[in-house]
């Protein structure tokens, strides 16, 4: 699949319509190229100036010029494997959906963030994570797990948010905070990452691709592709994005201590 390499800037200056465009950039490159602008507004359900918008934020002059880059992107990038045998069409199709959404998560992670994030794991600051209840407990859970099987020390896991305003207010020095909304507009969480703008403190979030209120008061986001999915008024939004930030953050991180052999252990870092 091709990448851009946006920076976060760029990502926030999109708007919603924008970031569909930009989602159906990932997922459709190769035909993209081969087509008009006019094509594309059939394709994405939006006019031709929402389109030319959308190329100028990404620092191209036009559509023209746009093609011209993502063909080159194309190029560079490896062949794609031979798709699986499907098992029927509609578990294809969920199938493809969710590899679609990992894929374009891929190309939202930067080099920059990585580390930023690095920079914090390896000080001895307290990194506190907000677990807000629900399926989103099993993120922060995964989260705190693997800070643990780094070595990392310092690390707490807050459940109420009233104990987070509390910490925020009082002990905001020498602290980080790892926010996570699969909406990017939880009130509980977002109040927290407003006060730790408030105090200083950077957050490290994870939100969806969208403009989202978490994500401008991060310091640091990492964004995602999902679908919002809903039934029977219970919500059924696909974590494993998500999952896969968090996992590539740690991936990323343990080659970077492999690569830097001078660095001390994290535990021995104070």
């Amino acid at each position: 699949m091709v990448t851009l390499h946006l920076d976060d800037d760029v990502i926030r200056s999109l708007s919603d319509n924008e970031l569909n465009i930009l989602k159906y950039v990932y997922t459709h490159a190769e035909d993209i190229v081969h087509i008009s602008i006019h094509e594309m507004a059939k394709q994405v359900s939006y006019s031709t100036a929402t389109i030319l918008r959308f190329c100028k934020k990404l620092g191209y002059s036009g559509f023209s010029e746009f093609k011209y880059a993502l063909a080159a992107a194309i190029r560079r990038s490896p062949a794609p494997p031979a798709p699986a045998k499907p098992a029927n069409l509609d578990t294809q199709m969920i199938l493809e959906q969710i590899c679609s959404h990992i894929e374009s998560t891929s190309h939202l992670i930067l080099d920059k963030q990585l580390e930023q994030v690095f920079h914090i794991f390896d000080d001895n600051c307290r990194i506190y994570l907000y677990s807000p209840g629900g399926i989103t407990a099993t993120l922060i859970d995964y989260f705190e797990k693997m800070l643990f099987s780094i070595g990392r020390q310092n690390v707490y896991k807050i459940e109420s948010v009233r104990m987070g305003e509390h910490i925020l207010r009082n002990f905001p020095e020498a602290s980080a905070w790892i926010l996570i909304s699969t909406t990017g507009s939880f009130p509980h969480t977002a109040r927290l990452a407003r006060l730790a703008r408030m105090n200083n403190v950077p957050v490290i979030s994870i939100t969806p691709y969208t403009n989202n209120t978490i994500a401008d008061l991060a310091d640091i986001n990492f964004r995602f592709f999902t679908r919002q999915r809903e039934y029977q008024d219970a919500e059924f939004t696909s974590r494993l994005p998500v999952f896969y930030v968090i996992s590539t953050i740690f991936q990323c991180y343990l080659e970077y201590r492999r690569s830097a052999p001078w660095l001390t252990p994290v535990e021995e870092n104070k």
